[in-house]
């Protein structure tokens, strides 16, 4: 009895390890911390790999180039669609005076403004095949892996994998015995690492609806901002779920 009590006084005394004591603690079976968000990225189009603008571990902005793929025959088909709405342009231009004065029949006015009207779609197209051809990232997040280089040939496989850092989620699994205790939008606090005594704020994203017959277990999500990407993915962690 001695020696349990030594220890209890240490868990509520030493810094950084008090929160650690609480009662909800205990119902927590396990706590990782991932990335909110997992993308395998991969192309739109099949084509040649031109440039890879990104390396493993740097980090990207939503919507910046990470790929460009192969774009000449797009370029060629751009430019001859640009070509005719420039001439077909011309040619409702030309032919205006005489639609106005109703020397051309109506059909025929409507001929030169229909075929004006295609070559307009017809450049639209094109610009998006071209647009297809240029991979864009559509978090900001961090490069975990590069799975092609120059040269190589774009599939259907992902071209990159990537790990959105900010928020991060823990994956907290509880003892079914607390269930009903914790809801989401609760604040917490996190310490990450078995070393670290530093806190982090976060709140509670999901709480499963089911909970599991055979671990007799439901799991919650808590999202922590991680803004300048202070913590890493992978560690393991421990929530202390505050009184709201």
């Amino acid at each position: 009895m001695k020696n349990k009590n030594i220890i209890c006084f240490f868990l509520l005394t030493v810094p950084g390890l008090s929160v650690f004591a609480s009662e909800s603690d205990a119902g927590q079976l396990s706590c990782l911390l991932e990335p909110s968000k997992e993308i395998n990225l991969a192309s739109q189009v099949q084509g040649v790999v031109k440039r890879v603008k990104v390396e493993r571990g740097g980090e990207v902005s939503k919507g910046q180039v990470v790929i460009t793929l192969e774009t000449g025959l797009e370029t060629a088909m751009l430019n001859l669609a640009k070509a005719k709405v420039e001439f077909s342009k011309r040619k409702v231009e030309r032919n205006k005076e005489l639609i106005d004065t109703g020397i051309l029949t109506a059909h025929e006015a409507d001929e030169i403004q229909t075929e004006h009207t295609i070559f307009e779609l017809e450049m639209i197209r094109a610009e998006k095949a071209l647009q297809q051809k240029i991979i864009y990232s559509p978090e900001n997040a961090i490069i975990v892996e590069r799975l092609v280089s120059k040269g190589e040939y774009a599939g259907v496989e992902p071209l990159l994998k990537l790990a959105v850092l900010n928020p991060l989620h823990a994956q907290v699994v509880m003892k079914a015995d607390y269930y009903g205790l914790i809801g989401k939008g609760q604040e917490v606090e996190i310490i990450a690492g078995s070393k670290s005594e530093q806190t982090y704020s976060g709140k509670v994203k999901i709480v499963d609806k089911i909970i599991d017959a055979a671990s007799n277990t439901f799991g919650v999500i808590v999202e922590i901002p991680n803004p300048d990407f202070n913590l890493p993915a992978g560690l393991k962690c421990r929530i202390h779920y505050l009184n709201n």
